[in-house]
C-alpha cells in the first residue's frame, strides 16, 4: 500500500474518437429523395477508394440486429438508423475508420483509437477529409467555416472526444463537481453514448462543446489537458479510496471475478458491474490480468446485440444472458496470469 504507479492507470483512458461533420454544396443537409441520396453514397464511395479499404453497408439493406450491433461498436448512430431508406456507412477492416452518409449532416467521418491519441487520431481522420475534398464540393463559409446541420458544429465541424474509466470521481460523489468543472471550459462529460446516456461501468465521454472561433488545433490540445488533468484527481482520489484500503478492495474485485467465471446466467448489468471492479482490481496489481484491454473490448462484446450477431441469431434475454456467462468466464480464464 502506498504511492500509485502512474503505468497502471493508462486503464482510465479507454479510447480516443474523433468526428467531422461535412456537408455538400448544392445539397440540403437531409437528402430525402432516394435518387440522389444514392448518388451522394456513390460519389462518398468513389472518393475514398485510395484512403483505405472500405466495406459499404446500406441501412436499408441491414437487419435490425445488424444495426444495433454496429451502434453498439460506435460505428454508426441512432440517427443514421433512424433515416434507414437514404443512409450508408464505409468501415474499413479493423473498425478504426467509418464514414456515415445522411446522418444528421450528409457526411460523418470517425476515427477510433485506443488510449489517449487524439492527435494521432485526427491526422488519419485528416487524410480521409482531404480525400473527400479532392473529389467533393464540400459546404464552406469564409466567415462560419464548415457549415453543418446543428449551429453547435459550425466552425471546424471537429468533436474530439475521450472514453474514460472513472470508479474512483463516481464512488467518491465527485463526478457533478466534475461536470461543472469542466464545462467552463467548453468541455462537456457524458455517457459512453453521448447525450442523453448513462455512464455505465463508472465510463465516461469527454468531449469538446465548442467548435466555432477555434482551431482544431486548439480543441484537440483543450480535451487532451482536460483528460490529463482528470487522470490526476482521479489517481488522487484512487489512493484514498482503494489503495488505502487495499483488503477491501482485494475482497470486491475478487469476489466480482469469481462471480464472472462460474455465473450460469449474466445479465448486461450485472457484467458491467463487476467487470469494472474485476479492471480496478487488475490496474492496482491486486488480480493477474495479462491484458486490461480485452476486459473494455468485452465490454462492447457482450452487449446485448453483438452477443446475437455473435451466435447467428436473435436471442431471447435467458439465451443472451446463458450465451454471455459463458463467454465471459472463457475469456477471463484466458487472459488471468
Amino acid at each position: 500500500m502506498g504511492v500509485i504507479n502512474p503505468d497502471l492507470f493508462s486503464g482510465n483512458i479507454i479510447m480516443t474518437r474523433v468526428r467531422l461533420a461535412r456537408n455538400l454544396k448544392g445539397y440540403p443537409f437531409r437528402v430525402n429523395n432516394p435518387e440522389i441520396a444514392r448518388e451522394i453514397i456513390t460519389k462518398v464511395n468513389r472518393a475514398l477508394v485510395r484512403t483505405d479499404t472500405f466495406d459499404l453497408f446500406f441501412m436499408s439493406k441491414q437487419s435490425a440486429l445488424k444495426l444495433e450491433a454496429m451502434k453498439e461498436r460506435h460505428l454508426i448512430s441512432q440517427n443514421l438508423i433512424d433515416n434507414r431508406e437514404n443512409g450508408a456507412v464505409l468501415i474499413n477492416g479493423d473498425e478504426s475508420l467509418s464514414v456515415m452518409v445522411h446522418e444528421e449532416d450528409i457526411i460523418r467521418e470517425q476515427c477510433f483509437m485506443r488510449g489517449l491519441r487524439l492527435q494521432e487520431a485526427y491526422k488519419r481522420l485528416n487524410h480521409v477529409d482531404d480525400d473527400l475534398a479532392k473529389n467533393l464540393d464540400i459546404a464552406y463559409d469564409d466567415k462560419f467555416g464548415y457549415l453543418t446541420a446543428c449551429p453547435t458544429n459550425l466552425g471546424t465541424g471537429l468533436r474530439a472526444s475521450v472514453m474514460m474509466f472513472l470508479p474512483a470521481l463516481t464512488e467518491g460523489g465527485k463526478i457533478s463537481a466534475l461536470i461543472k468543472e469542466v464545462s467552463k471550459l467548453g468541455l462537456t462529460v457524458r455517457g459512453q453514448y453521448g447525450e442523453g446516456s448513462d455512464a455505465e461501468g463508472y465510463m465516461y465521454q469527454i468531449s469538446n462543446e465548442v467548435t466555432l472561433g477555434v482551431t482544431e488545433q486548439e480543441i484537440l490540445t483543450s480535451v487532451e489537458q482536460t483528460v490529463e488533468e482528470i487522470c490526476k484527481a482521479e489517481r488522487q482520489e484512487m489512493e484514498r479510496l482503494f489503495v488505502k484500503k487495499q483488503l477491501k478492495t482485494m475482497d470486491r474485485a475478487r469476489k466480482s471475478f469469481g462471480v464472472l467465471t462460474n455465473a450460469v446466467m449474466l445479465s448486461y448489468s450485472e457484467f458491467l458491474s463487476h467487470i469494472a471492479m474485476v479492471k480496478l482490481g487488475a490496474m492496482l496489481g491486486l488480480i493477474g490480468i495479462k491484458e486490461i484491454e480485452a476486459l473494455d473490448d468485452l465490454i462492447t462484446k457482450v452487449r446485448p446485440a453483438n452477443i446475437c450477431e455473435q451466435y447467428g441469431k436473435q436471442l431471447s434475454a435467458i439465451d443472451r444472458d446463458l450465451f454471455r456467462a459463458e463467454i465471459v468466464g472463457q475469456k477471463l480464464m484466458k487472459i488471468k496470469e
